[in-house]
């Protein structure tokens, strides 16, 4: 008894030490892939390396790969592509393709590109056929050729057709196709996606959540099925849940990296903005000069009454995006909160030079300009506001400037 006790111990510290590691390299997935979409690529680069060091991992190599080939390293980046399909069969062809298309090694990428298509990575038709990398070999007689083969089964064609039928508002029609296939897939993670996607679109949540939920569970089931998830279950008010598998999606997804973004949003609306804020935080690292990212952080710092973090986020988006009047009026409303009257005047004033329309600006500047004493500026004010649309204006209008 007490040897399968001390086994059971080793296991679970065992596990623990795999999951720990795990988590370690989705780690550096997660803020590689940051470094690669705000083009940091030699950044990219060398977080993909270090993580090499810890773990032979197929995803750091095709993901150092793609930083390679962005940032015009094409012989690096065919070394990589070659490791990870020596990892994980199939990972790195499509990758190679667009390697040798770049390099105008056209037969080497039609190769490539057809061991892609016979492999389990296989993108989608649309996306291949949209791919810009390989938009070069479009005119080729490999690619002619290549595309008179049927590459895609029933089930890919039913999800590419049901995702713009529903896109298009055309439900019925993704209806019909789903009942084509339903009977030959029976319950597979893509079924239950497309039957997900087909109640939420007929606005019947609860029944896209119970398809979506059992999707969820199976280990094969992709992106979007998790993302349409969780966005469900945030529109049926279960924000808590929904935050909570934005982590669950995270340990299968790590480079995906808005699941932290949507995790902060319900966390926000869940009502729990410390947990909302330091979330926010962590997103804000990955892309410290992104507008939504500073937007977000400062909204649910002004909830929390952190009003100097709030300005702190707030003038980073007018630092960087002086031509958009939002950048302005989000400050602004901080001022105004705060009683910096001056200060709220000019930003609304800012704001309204970009966008001269904007109802509620214009009503917070004469209320800014009152608590200034600037009756006369303010009735002006508050008459633009109502004549853009805020009905609040009114009551002030009444109260103030009628004589």
């Amino acid at each position: 008894m007490k040897i399968r006790y001390n086994i059971l111990i080793l296991l679970i510290i065992l596990q623990g030490s795999i999951a720990s590691a795990q988590d370690d390299i989705n780690g550096y997935l997660t803020r590689a892939a940051a470094f690669k979409e705000r083009a940091l690529y030699s950044e990219a680069v060398a977080l993909y390396t270090e993580a090499i060091a810890k773990s032979d991992d197929y995803r750091l190599f095709s993901g150092r790969a793609e930083a390679y080939l962005l940032k015009g390293d094409i012989d690096a980046a065919v070394n990589d592509y070659a490791m990870a399909n020596k990892l994980k069969p199939g990972s790195g062809y499509l990758g190679l393709a667009r390697s040798y298309t770049l390099s105008n090694e056209t037969e080497k990428a039609i190769d490539n590109l057809q061991y892609h298509l016979k492999s389990d990575f296989r993108l989608p038709r649309k996306e291949i056929l949209l791919d810009p990398y390989l938009s070069s070999l479009e005119d080729t007689p490999g690619w002619r050729q290549l595309w008179k083969n049927e590459w895609y089964n029933q089930m890919d064609e039913a999800v590419a057709e049901i995702e713009y039928y529903i896109n298009a508002g055309k439900i019925k029609q993704a209806e019909d196709i789903l009942s084509g296939v339903e009977n030959l897939y029976q319950e597979q993670p893509r079924i239950l996606y497309l039957k997900g996607i087909i109640s939420s679109a007929n606005n019947k949540n609860k029944e896209a959540l119970e398809y979506l939920a059992k999707a969820v569970a199976d280990d094969d089931a992709e992106y979007n099925t998790w993302k349409l998830y969780i966005e469900q279950l945030a529109e049926s008010g279960n924000n808590i849940s929904a935050a909570n598998e934005c982590d669950r999606a995270l340990r299968y997804f790590p480079e995906q990296t808005e699941l932290i973004f949507m995790k902060a949003e319900n966390l926000r609306k869940a009502n729990d903005r410390d947990r909302a804020l330091e979330v926010a935080e962590e997103y804000l690292k990955l892309y410290p000069e992104d507008e939504l990212s500073n937007r977000q952080a400062g909204i649910i710092a002004a909830e929390k009454g952190e009003y100097n973090k709030a300005l702190r986020y707030f003038s980073k988006n007018v630092e960087n995006n002086s031509g958009k009047a939002k950048c302005f009026t989000d400050r602004a409303d901080i001022y105004l909160q705060i009683k910096s009257w001056d200060a709220a005047v000019y930003d609304y004033s800012m704001a309204l030079d970009l966008w001269p329309r904007d109802a509620d600006a214009y009503y917070n500047k004469g209320i800014a300009l009152m608590n200034m004493g600037k009756t006369e500026e303010a009735c002006h004010d508050f008459r633009m506001a109502l004549r853009y649309g805020n009905r609040k204006a009114s009551g002030m209008i009444s109260k103030y400037c009628i004589r």
